[in-house]
């Protein structure tokens, strides 16, 4: 196996749905598995409701604010591809940047990120009308931006073994939720790790194809973060109280 993509999972059955048709209109390459990773969904995702060949489901079982980390953590220890590619379920992965993924041959590849949306049928769309009707603002088309986002570093490929050898992320910050404001998340900690060992190995980040995203959170007119009822909506009642008890432990 070559790539294995990892997507952490909460509710978000619509999305999931649509996701799972767009890989399989690509199709998937047979070197390339699919692990989707439900942080706790109930009902939960089941196998069962997909036609995906190469496509599993993994279960943390976890009901800790924010379990992404755990997740792609687990996906990790079940994937068998040389190189994992995380993503998240609002990002849409091209077939350009899982080919970039699959001739890849250093330690990690970040993706620029353009937005779209995935209709119902399982396709990429970034006519303005559609993106408009899922929040985009339309006073961002009259930027030199445009379509364009970012690069997020939630998103990317990294090789199997690096990750293992940086201790995937470290799982005693999940209880901090979602980037905290004291930037002590657990992809704070695995990114810093990622610098100090990058730096150490001479290693630099490689810019892979374009992926996309829907217009989520800064990029949708209100700061919504589920259009259309496609994602979760995740609570973060006491995760200000879990930071404040958490004590991390082993030297972090």
């Amino acid at each position: 196996m070559r790539v294995s993509i990892v997507i952490s999972v909460y509710q978000s059955y619509e999305a999931v749905r649509r996701q799972v048709l767009h890989f399989a209109h690509m199709p998937l390459p047979d070197d390339v598995e699919l692990f989707l990773v439900d942080d706790g969904s109930d009902p939960p995702h089941m196998l069962s409701d997909y036609d995906l060949p190469g496509m599993s489901i993994l279960y943390t079982n976890n009901k800790l604010a924010w379990t992404q980390g755990l997740g792609r953590n687990l996906g990790a220890r079940a994937a068998t591809g040389e190189y994992l590619l995380f993503t998240d379920i609002d990002h849409i992965l091209s077939a350009e940047a899982i080919a970039a993924v699959r001739a890849f041959d250093d330690d990690r590849m970040m993706f620029p990120r353009y937005l779209g949306v995935l209709l119902a049928d399982g396709t990429l769309t970034q006519e303005l009308p559609v993106l408009y009707e899922y929040g985009l603002n339309p006073a961002r088309m009259q930027t030199q931006r445009g379509l364009y986002a970012s690069v997020h570093m939630n998103t990317f490929a990294i090789r199997h073994s690096t990750f293992a050898e940086l201790g995937g992320y470290p799982e005693w910050a999940c209880i901090r939720g979602y980037h905290p404001r004291s930037r002590q998340g657990d992809d704070c900690h695995f990114n810093a790790r990622w610098n100090r060992w990058s730096a150490v190995h001479g290693v630099t980040l490689q810019m892979g194809p374009p992926i996309y995203m829907f217009p989520v959170g800064r990029y949708h007119i209100r700061g919504e973060t589920n259009p259309m009822g496609l994602f979760h909506t995740l609570s973060y009642d006491g995760v200000k109280k879990a930071y404040k008890d958490s004590k991390p432990s082993d030297g972090h």
